[in-house]
């Protein structure tokens, strides 16, 4: 599925607990989502590759869309439904999502979405995929190395 439908789902699931959502900090969900669900299901769930950027894993065309929103917060506008619940649910339809997968991708979220976007931040600094994307670059150098999902799949399979 594409990181932008995958995208809404979490940004509402969080807001849903009470919690908030910046670009950043979906980046990074949506980057543990991905990298879980490879280990279980064994392929990604979302389309798009990450790039090892500064401040972490990041999908650029997703990136694009969002980066006017800086690091304000995101919610689900729905345009097309009555409630954000029934565009949710279509998202859930249109991608063939298996009732496995959503109680699997509310499980990461459970597990991430309450931390910040600074500690999700520092916790994919600390992890091999994107240490090893970042091979060669300075802290504060752009990177637009793919974190292969294969590497996902080896690393987060030994935890």
């Amino acid at each position: 599925m594409k990181a932008w439908d995958l995208g809404h789902i979490i940004t509402h699931f969080v807001n849903q607990k009470g919690d908030t959502v910046s670009h950043k900090k979906l980046q990074k969900l949506l980057y543990y989502v991905d990298a879980w669900h490879l280990v279980n299901f064994g392929k990604p769930i979302v389309d798009e590759d990450f790039q090892a950027w500064v401040h972490g894993p990041v999908i650029p065309e997703l990136y694009q869309k969002l980066k006017g929103f800086g690091f304000n917060n995101l919610k689900v506008v729905n345009d097309e439904y009555e409630t954000v619940d029934e565009e949710i649910e279509a998202i859930i339809k249109n991608n063939n999502l298996t009732s496995d997968q959503i109680e699997f991708i509310y499980s990461v979220l459970n597990k991430y979405g309450g931390l910040t976007s600074f500690n999700l931040e520092l916790l994919s600094h600390s992890e091999a995929p994107w240490i090893e994307a970042r091979n060669g670059y300075e802290p504060h150098q752009t990177c637009n190395v793919v974190i292969p999902k294969k590497r996902m799949h080896e690393y987060y399979s030994t935890m």
